[in-house]
């Protein structure tokens, strides 16, 4: 369907809706001209995620959202960035599932200050949020099919790991969708930044002020492209889990990588570290570090280094 991202001409009515079960007609304008589709709908009067009177498909408000997101050809460039970020963002935290049963369902965890992210996803696409029982974390779980259909129609090739990818094409497979393989990864991708968000790192080590910018991963395949489009190095961590990790430390890749995040921009409270960086290498060349006790540079470092900690995430460590 490639109507959407243009004003609808009419709304849907829980009526329309009602009237017609399983089939109802939306039309909008485009630049080329009117369209109008219909569309049709499993019955499923069972979905706790929707608000419906007895006997419709979908509830109106859940209607009107999928509807003005469903993905298409004609979709904008901002779009293609979102899509491109929640990509990376599910190749790190996320995860499809598909039960004995046959349910499919995508899950995304997420540190509990990173509620915005999972909203995003959410408003587009309908689901649930909610809190993990004794964890700081968030679970967006999303299970309604039309929502998922249009999730899996707008990163459907846009997906890297290769165990996400094994679960995304069972899905593809139930429902009778060609799985599309991603193509090579290139600089003015929207990719890095989600999976930034899901598994990155922005630490500064204290004892020799080194910044650096890192993603952790059990395999290198993830991370190796990365080297050669935003630069760093993927080495051996041999720490508690055991993992391989790209890392980003040279002044100028990290700043290279900061106006990369100004076109593709990490939604996560990571973003409040990556605005400060700039702040860091300004102090940092006026040794604001070494400044003598109780002056004006010794105040200005103390109070970076005050919001730098209130912005750390669990992984995010000052070392």
């Amino acid at each position: 369907m490639d109507f959407v991202n243009y004003p609808m001409q009419q709304a849907i009515s829980g009526e329309v809706i009602h009237n017609l079960m399983t089939t109802f007609v939306v039309s909008c304008n485009k630049p080329n001209g009117h369209y109008t589709s219909k569309v049709k709908m499993s019955k499923d009067l069972n979905n706790p995620q929707v608000t419906k009177a007895p006997g419709t498909l979908l509830g109106t408000s859940e209607a009107i959202r999928l509807f003005s997101y469903f993905p298409g050809p004609l979709g904008r460039a901002g779009d293609q960035k979102f899509y491109e970020w929640l990509a990376g963002l599910i190749d790190g935290d996320g995860s499809f599932l598909l039960s004995k049963k046959g349910y499919a369902s995508l899950e995304i965890t997420m540190d509990i200050r990173d509620e915005h992210c999972l909203n995003l996803i959410k408003n587009r696409y309908g689901g649930s949020i909610k809190l993990r029982a004794g964890m700081n974390a968030l679970r967006y779980r999303l299970h309604h099919k039309l929502g998922l259909l249009a999730l899996i129609n707008d990163i459907n090739g846009k997906i890297r790991n290769p165990n996400r990818m094994i679960q995304l094409d069972k899905i593809c497979n139930k429902y009778n969708i060609i799985f599309i393989f991603p193509k090579p990864l290139i600089y003015d991708c929207g990719w890095l930044s989600g999976f930034i968000d899901a598994d990155g790192t922005i630490t500064i080590n204290q004892s020799n002020l080194q910044l650096s910018i890192s993603a952790s991963q059990k395999t290198t395949h993830l991370l190796e492209p990365l080297v050669s489009l935003y630069g760093g190095f993927v080495y051996i961590d041999r720490g508690k889990y055991e993992s391989f990790k790209w890392n980003i430390t040279k002044q100028e890749d990290i700043l290279n990588l900061i106006s990369y995040f100004k076109l593709h921009p990490i939604r996560s409270g990571k973003k409040n570290r990556a605005h400060l960086i700039p702040k860091f290498y300004e102090l940092k060349a006026m040794k604001a570090h070494l400044a003598e006790p109780n002056s004006a540079l010794a105040k200005a470092w103390q109070v970076f280094l005050i919001k730098w900690k209130n912005f750390e995430h669990p992984e995010e460590k000052v070392k």
